[in-house]
């Protein structure tokens, strides 16, 4: 029986380059890394519109190969680059909850499709951890997404810190980069405590996330630990 050159892939492989999965999983890094610089002038949006652009090229092809998913990836991309477009040009409070809820229905979508591929039979290879890391990126962004339009839908559905940089209103793009701390800290079971849920929907959103994150945790690492010994048979 031949050996399959994938199959014999040393685990070091996991940190090496692994296509589109590589490419989501840094862009998505630095979208969060840098977004407080990505709520400046002209130059900094645009940064941050280049790098939506590239988590949602990168997104569609890590995927899936099926014409059916990645058109629907494609569709949802195009729509919500479409959206940020016209809420940066309009900041009309329309613009921005639709803009969110597709935002939000991509990062879902592709998550879910791309841990499909994951959590599928076969070796471990650079592309596939990386796919899981960007899932759970996925996941925290999306939830950030429904937080965001339960406070735009309630206001007051979360209780925000008194700061001087929290001092103005509560919205665009600034909400959405309240509730990616948020949603981090709630996946990761950090919690910081300066924001909290208060309404009763926010607050069963905030449990579901943590019950995923830990879920989350424990599906992948079976997955791994399950897969790495098959790698190193002959």
């Amino acid at each position: 029986m031949s050996t399959d050159p994938k199959g014999s892939q040393s685990s070091a492989d996991i940190f090496r380059f692994g296509g589109a999965g590589t490419v989501l999983l840094i862009s998505l890094l630095a979208f969060i890394g840098l977004y407080p610089l990505l709520l400046g002038e002209i130059a900094g949006r645009i940064v941050g519109g280049l790098i939506l652009a590239v988590i949602f090229v990168a997104g569609t092809i890590t995927a899936s190969t099926s014409r059916l998913h990645r058109g629907i990836s494609i569709a949802l991309a195009i729509v919500a680059i479409g959206l940020q477009v016209v809420w940066l040009s309009t900041h009309e409070t329309t613009v921005e909850f639709v803009f969110v809820s597709v935002f939000a229905a991509f990062c879902l979508y592709t998550a879910l499709v791309i841990l499909r591929h994951v959590l599928a039979p076969g070796p471990v290879f650079a592309d596939t951890v990386h796919a899981a890391l960007s899932v759970y990126i996925l996941l925290a962004l999306f939830w950030a997404g429904a937080y965001a339009l339960v406070e735009i839908i309630l206001p007051g559905a979360f209780s925000f810190p008194v700061t001087s940089v929290n001092s103005a209103a509560h919205q665009g793009a600034y909400l959405f980069g309240d509730m990616v701390h948020f949603s981090i800290a709630t996946l990761t079971s950090t919690g910081y405590g300066d924001i909290a849920p208060l309404a009763p929907f926010a607050r069963s959103l905030s449990q579901l996330e943590q019950l995923v994150g830990v879920f989350y945790i424990a599906v992948l690492i079976s997955r791994l630990i399950g897969l790495f010994p098959s790698q190193d048979r002959t």
